[in-house]
């Protein structure tokens, strides 16, 4: 066991239930401490699948697990895929990519795998144990007690997964990469199709027929009859103001000596 003058596995919760999610500086410690139940995690794959058409042996899902973390090219092994050549395995597949997932961490076949999967690539030390760092961590390190030859960078590609084997592209799953050009061909005729499909022309309004741009100029002239109509009233208001007031000075110069139908008479006569 190696003894670090820094904190290590340090457990990472969530705020809102404390529960952990991932340990992060983990070591070999850590993981003898807390090891993977691989005949448990291989048991519940199949119940999972026992009686369905991805049924799969557990002898043939531990062999799945065994090869992908025996490989030792750097690369990994694209034939390893459960799915290529359109097949559909998806018992095979839950057990490929878990070991696939520590593969990528740096742990191989006789390592003690811990229960949760290192936050990063780990670190081999001389004592044969191991360190998962980030990057930002790996200046703890420079006291010189690992083998920097044995450093798994950061950097490394995926290996097991043949999606991302930069290795060897010329294994990719031909079921995916069959989806994927099948898409790009569906979405380049809908390209196509929409630039061929000709603009639609700009429809013009119908004009408006002449007896409907003629009311425009003939409504203006109702307005003028009905302010006619009230200048004649106002008009005649004012001379029966004006033929009441001569009537009554008539009267009171006269003493009303003359008849109310003389009166009468003038009125209607300055009306008019």
């Amino acid at each position: 066991m190696t003894q670090f003058n820094f904190t290590t596995n340090i457990e990472k919760r969530m705020p809102a239930t404390g529960k952990v999610f991932c340990i992060d500086r983990m070591t070999s410690d850590y993981a003898e401490q807390h090891p993977l139940d691989v005949d448990g995690f291989i048991e519940s794959v199949y119940q999972e699948f026992a009686g369905t058409e991805f049924e799969e042996s557990r002898e043939v899902l531990r062999s799945v697990w065994t090869s992908v973390l025996s490989v030792t090219s750097p690369c990994g092994d694209a034939s390893l895929y459960p799915n290529k050549n359109g097949a559909k395995r998806a018992a095979a597949m839950k057990v490929w990519h878990k070991a696939g997932d520590y593969w990528r961490r740096g742990l191989r076949l006789g390592d003690t795998l811990p229960d949760m999967e290192p936050m990063t690539k780990i670190t081999r030390l001389d004592d044969g144990s191991w360190i998962a760092l980030f990057p930002k961590d790996m200046q703890l390190m420079d006291d010189g007690r690992c083998k920097m030859d044995d450093v798994v960078e950061a950097t490394e590609p995926a290996v097991t997964e043949p999606v991302r084997n930069q290795c060897e592209p010329q294994q990719l799953d031909l079921f995916a990469f069959q989806q994927l050009q099948q898409e790009n061909e569906r979405l380049r005729l809908q390209l196509s199709q929409a630039q061929a499909q000709p603009r639609p022309r700009r429809q013009r309004q119908p004009r408006k027929p002449a007896a409907v741009r003629q009311s425009h100029s003939v409504c203006p002239a109702i307005p003028l009859q009905e302010d006619n109509s009230d200048r004649q009233n106002l008009l005649k208001a004012v001379g029966m103001v004006a033929a009441a007031t001569v009537a009554l000075f008539v009267i009171y110069e006269t003493g009303l000596l003359i008849p109310l139908g003389l009166i009468g008479l003038a009125t209607g006569g300055i009306l008019k």
